[in-house]
């Protein structure tokens, strides 16, 4: 964790001692979730051109490429639906419990 700290998000050891775990843990998901959006961004160009050469099946979308953030992870679209899924079945066991 202290080369993620001390590297992306540039922090100096003096940093550390003022800031608490809890802190550095929410300064790394801040850190990750932009990544994610600057990858929505390529993945968004991406998929207009990909879907502007008219050779496609299916349509692409960003998300397809980028992928879906859910609970501080990256999910691909098989991973997506699978969470989906499970949640889905974990609300029909709490209306039938």
């Amino acid at each position: 964790m202290s080369l993620a700290v001390l590297g992306p998000l540039r922090l100096s050891h003096d940093d550390l001692w003022c800031l608490t775990w809890g802190e550095v843990q929410d300064l790394l998901h801040a850190y990750r979730y932009r990544e994610y959006l600057d990858t929505r961004q390529m993945a968004q160009h991406a998929a207009w051109i990909m879907n502007a050469t008219g050779r496609l099946k299916h349509p692409v979308k960003c998300d397809d490429l980028a992928g879906y953030w859910v609970d501080g992870r990256v999910l691909s679209k098989g991973e997506y639906h699978e969470h989906l899924k499970n949640r889905v079945r974990a609300r029909k066991g709490e209306k039938h419990g």
